[in-house]
């Protein structure tokens, strides 16, 4: 697959018409919980800055909890490394950020640096946003996992780097394996049976989102890279990853009310005995931990090979930064691996980058290290400006079959001849 590309000429147009969608709302995070959110903007940091010193704006959606205080130790370590720049962050509820910077982008009025989710990286680039920071981050990529940089790539120039990812795994209930006499599945033969075996009249062997928006998408593209295919395979190993599906619910494996499952109901199943398994990421391990249940937690099982999706976030600079020598010291530093173990360590976030791999406080659990493990597996969505339509399509493949109104093979032709064209 090309790398992507994109007309700066178009660019105003382009904005606009993609500031008019989001109006409309946006689609979940595939990462599910790891966002915090809230209803109106707030500020954190300093506007002041004394005499020499300069200011950066930085937007986020990491306004509350945990997130909110990691950042703002980052911040404040960032500030102590320059004296010279103060840091000024305002955060936004998660479905308003990217509403916000494309509006932004309509109107001339945009911050130095956001932190936004991986999934928006390469469009607000293909849209003429972003600043491209190759000259500055020469010699980095081996630094990150292939994943997170890959979304950071837009036609071979950078625009961002990782600061932090996650990923699913297969949570398992530990009792209902041992009543079921049933080791950890390891590959798709293995999960087929391994979910019949755990099926009972009350519970289902295994749950997932399939839902018609991007957590289904961001669950299911896994099962299509395993197949050691792609977006631009669909029709053939669409229909594979998508048969795979359809054969968890012929066998009674997987209720069809997946297709209007979220990652949230998925775990409710799961906490409530109505699920001996389920796809998820490690944004539920607190809300496990909480429960009743007594879980593990596995990689996914392998298709022809592994992978599973990336969920996270990335550090962007504007073109239109106001303050771009300051702004990529924060990206720098932040992103690094100091600024990031703050961040992750307070956070309880996986780092995107390599030399942190078993480094952080959360690499100690041992659920946790699953979902570390998996990062050099882990596909980003980097499917450059058309994103959004190409997930649409995913999901409506997925709907059909989920649901019995298309066989996987008609359901992924059709998908196919939609998702080609606005491939990059």
């Amino acid at each position: 697959m090309k790398r992507i590309g994109f007309n700066a000429g178009g660019r105003v147009t382009a904005i606009v018409g993609l500031a008019a969608a989001l109006s409309l709302g946006l689609a979940a995070c595939g990462g599910g919980g790891t966002s915090d959110s809230q209803s109106s903007p707030t500020s954190g940091g300093s506007d002041g800055a004394a005499d020499g010193q300069v200011t950066i704006e930085v937007w986020d959606y990491l306004g509350q909890g945990v997130s909110h205080t990691a950042m703002e130790d980052a911040v404040a370590a960032f500030e102590a490394a320059n004296p010279d720049i103060k840091v000024h962050r305002t955060s936004f509820a998660y479905a308003d950020l990217a509403k916000s910077i494309v509006q932004g982008g309509v109107g001339g009025s945009v911050p130095d640096v956001a932190i936004v989710d991986v999934v928006d990286t390469q469009n607000f680039a293909s849209l003429g946003l972003l600043k491209d920071v190759s000259a500055e981050t020469q010699g980095m990529e081996s630094e990150f996992y292939e994943g997170p940089w890959s979304s950071t790539q837009v036609d071979g120039k950078t625009f961002g780097l990782p600061l932090n990812s996650n990923n699913l795994a297969l949570y398992y209930d530990k009792a209902a394996f041992e009543e079921a006499g049933v080791s950890v599945p390891l590959n798709w033969d293995e999960l087929r049976s391994t979910a019949k075996a755990l099926t009972t009249s009350d519970r289902f062997g295994i749950a997932m989102s399939g839902a018609k928006n991007e957590q289904g998408t961001f669950q299911f593209l896994p099962f299509l890279w395993q197949t050691g295919g792609d977006l631009d395979t669909y029709a053939t190993d669409g229909a594979t990853a998508l048969g795979f599906m359809h054969d968890l619910i012929d066998d009674g494996s997987m209720s069809s009310s997946v297709a209007n499952f979220s990652q949230e109901d998925a775990r409710t199943q799961f906490v409530n005995g109505q699920s001996a398994m389920m796809i998820n990421g490690p944004w539920e391990l607190q809300n496990l931990q909480e429960s009743d249940v007594d879980f593990g937690v596995a990689p996914l099982p392998t298709g022809k090979v592994a992978a599973t999706g990336l969920g996270g976030e990335n550090v962007v600079v504007f073109d239109k930064a106001t303050q771009p020598e300051a702004a990529v010291k924060f990206l720098t530093f932040l992103t690094g691996t100091d600024g990031a173990k703050i961040y992750c360590d307070g956070s309880g976030q996986l780092s995107s980058r390599v030399d942190l791999e078993g480094q952080l406080k959360l690499s100690a659990d041992p659920n946790m290290k699953v979902f570390e493990d998996q990062l050099g597996v882990a596909h980003a969505r980097a499917y450059g400006a058309k994103y959004n339509e190409i997930s649409a399509a995913v999901q409506e493949s997925l709907q059909k079959v989920l649901t019995g109104a298309q066989d996987p093979q008609t359901a992924a032709a059709d998908a196919a001849k939609v998702i080609e064209p606005l491939l990059p």
